[in-house]
């Protein structure tokens, strides 16, 4: 029953682009490169701020994404990778305790 009550919420509308971000055919190649550039971004510079973090995170997952022949732009947006590279902090944050 909370299932649908979220679908059905005013929350539902806010969070289904990211819901569809993650379903679409590059979601899982995108979340798997994006929980890997914040692993790495946050083993590497930790005592940098956090735009420094962001900025590099980006690049690397938009690097990784190259390399596997995905277009940028075309098959994955700007967006996407934003909302993969927010979900991917969060996903470290609670896997670490915070």
């Amino acid at each position: 029953m909370t299932r649908f009550k979220l679908l059905f919420s005013s929350l539902w509308a806010f969070l289904q682009p990211f819901v569809n971000v993650f379903l679409s055919d590059f979601g899982p190649v995108l979340a798997k490169s994006a929980l890997a550039a914040v692993k790495i971004t946050a083993a590497n510079l930790a005592a940098e701020p956090g735009a420094v973090k962001r900025e590099s995170a980006y690049a690397l997952i938009v690097s990784d994404l190259k390399h596997q022949g995905v277009q940028i732009g075309a098959e994955v947006t700007t967006s996407m990778i934003n909302a993969a590279l927010e979900a991917a902090v969060q996903k470290v944050k609670s896997d670490d305790g915070r």
